[in-house]
């Protein structure tokens, strides 16, 4: 081998050398890489949760909906009841203190009138109030025509309201049950925000600033902000002493993605009993089965849901936010 090919030979060598040593840096840098994108994206995601988590948020199109049918109960509200107590209160008044099962009666009667109770018509109060009309009705004279034509009426609203009533509590529950994992995900997320901005260093005050910002340049501008944060902060930590440094942003990473998967399976639970609610309205529709006035309270209340679930599916995209949330960082 003459000496220009053997030199030929030694330079291919060392330009092979080259390449694989890039090589190996290039796969020892790659995950370094990818995680410093990773930590921006995931601190950038957390705080776009502030914006959908809010309590306040979630409900402020449905408030007024459920504002009424938190008083769908309440028989003032009812002419039909409110036309038979006024009959009532006048045939009692000549009965009081005379029967012991009428004073009864008239116990139970008051309660459910006083909408300051708030005790709700079904269970073992309705049927008492219910069994007692009847046996009034049951006892009326002839000259009591008045309260005698009233009363089958408002024995069938009492009838409607209780058999809604002891449906729409098994709703309820439901909902207070989201309500409360909703207040420990606001917790949760609270603290997880607070050693976030401790760990980049970020400036609280820029960050309240972006909670209560409306106009898309403010928000951006923080955002742009953070990124650069989280970035210097972790080029310092790769240029530091602090071995575990990928390890923390990794924690970080995977409790981001766990509150906006949690997020997102609570907004699915919020519709499906907004549908459970429709399913539950669609029942009392005939007033040939249920008080005539009670179905078209109802019927009202089915016009606002309709409304409160197309607002809510217009904000909220639970299976969207659940599938971006399980697919949100970088993988190579």
């Amino acid at each position: 081998m003459s000496k220009k090919q053997y030199g030929q030979k030694i330079e291919l060598q060392e330009q092979i050398q080259r390449e694989l040593d890039n090589r190996i840096k290039i796969l020892e840098e790659s995950p370094k890489v990818k995680i410093k994108s990773n930590g921006q994206l995931a601190f950038t995601e957390l705080i776009k949760i502030q914006k959908d988590i809010q309590p306040a948020k979630l409900y402020l199109s449905s408030n007024g909906f459920y504002t009424k049918l938190g008083k769908f109960d309440n028989l003032q509200n009812y002419s039909e009841f409110t036309s038979w107590k006024k009959e009532y209160d006048s045939w009692y008044t000549k009965k009081k203190g005379k029967n012991t099962t009428f004073d009864y009666i008239d116990k139970t009667i008051s309660l459910i009138s006083d909408s300051s109770n708030e005790i709700p018509l079904f269970g073992s109060i309705s049927q008492t109030v219910t069994s007692g009309i009847t046996l009034i009705l049951s006892n009326l004279k002839s000259r009591d025509e008045d309260l005698m034509d009233k009363t089958p009426e408002v024995l069938i609203l009492l009838n409607s309201i209780g058999q809604f009533e002891s449906e729409k509590s098994i709703l309820d529950n439901e909902w207070k049950s989201i309500d409360s994992e909703l207040k420990e995900l606001q917790s949760e997320y609270k603290t997880l925000v607070d050693d976030q901005i401790t760990f980049y260093g970020i400036d609280k005050s820029k960050y309240n600033i972006f909670l209560s910002a409306t106009l898309d340049s403010d928000i951006g501008k923080f955002k742009v902000y953070s990124k650069e944060q989280v970035l210097k902060k972790l080029q310092s930590l790769e240029n530091g002493n602090n071995t575990n440094w990928m390890g923390n942003v990794e924690t970080y990473m995977h409790q981001v993605q766990s509150i906006r998967i949690r997020f997102g399976q609570l907004t699915g639970r919020m519709l499906d009993n907004i549908e459970k609610y429709e399913k539950l309205f669609s029942k009392y529709t005939d007033p040939k089965k249920f008080s005539a006035e009670f179905v078209t309270k109802a019927k009202d209340l089915g016009t606002d849901l309709k409304q409160v679930k197309e607002n809510f599916i217009l904000q909220f995209k639970p299976n969207k936010y659940i599938e971006d949330s399980a697919v949100m960082y970088i993988k190579r």
